[in-house]
């Protein structure tokens, strides 16, 4: 398929035809063109040259507009939110007054946990550290880290459990953050284990961890 002699962006088009109108004339007449045909391409070129120049000077400002807008609709959020901040830290105003500005209302119904909730978490992690006297259990999403070990939202925090060898497991205690320390004749014990699970503020529990162990020499 033979490629297309007229150009396709507006710009390239521009620049062919007033060339090819400023050439049609004398070509037509050397050739035996009728004039009615030539006249018909200068028309055309009358009006392209007027449109032409008024649509991009039109695309220019229809850029700069929706610029100008743009910032207009940023600076207008900035000092909406701004002034909002400062109206939702007055204890005074009121949630009727909230509704008419369109802003947010607070809830003040707390959104009940899920029974399942605790179940759905992955257990806390355990990191032992033995001491005269006790064992401490650090536990949560990041024991190595006790600056960034935060439970997860809604738990209350987590029941220690423990047994000496291979005997029965034994609740050892509730802690709400860790670590937990659990004070236990150590020269009587030879291997510990220990395991963790989650509770959450209705003391519901959550899935086991792994077990983490312990042998004391």
């Amino acid at each position: 398929m033979a490629k297309d002699y007229i150009p396709r962006t507006d710009a390239e088009f521009n620049e062919w035809f007033n060339r090819f109108c400023d050439n049609l004339p004398a070509i037509a007449a050397a050739v035996g063109l009728p004039q009615n045909f030539v006249d018909d391409v200068i028309g055309a070129r009358i009006g392209w040259n007027t449109s032409y120049p008024a649509s991009q000077q039109a695309q220019i400002q229809a850029e700069s507009a929706v610029e100008s807008k743009n910032w207009s609709r940023a600076d207008a959020q900035e000092k909406a939110r701004t002034a909002v901040n400062l109206l939702q830290a007055i204890p005074q105003l009121l949630d009727s007054q909230r509704e008419l500005l369109s802003i947010t209302i607070p809830d003040t119904t707390p959104t009940p946990i899920s029974p399942e909730y605790v179940m759905e978490l992955p257990p806390p992690n355990l990191i032992l550290d033995l001491q005269t006297g006790q064992i401490t259990i650090h536990f949560g999403v990041n024991p190595a880290n006790e600056k960034e070990n935060a439970k997860p939202e809604n738990i209350g925090g987590a029941k220690i459990w423990y047994r000496v060898g291979e005997g029965q497991w034994m609740w050892a205690g509730d802690d709400t953050n860790s670590p937990y320390r659990h004070n236990i004749d150590l020269s009587t014990c030879g291997a510990l284990e220990y395991r963790a699970q989650w509770f959450d503020k209705k003391m519901r529990v959550g899935l086991f961890s792994q077990v983490a162990k312990a042998t004391v020499s």
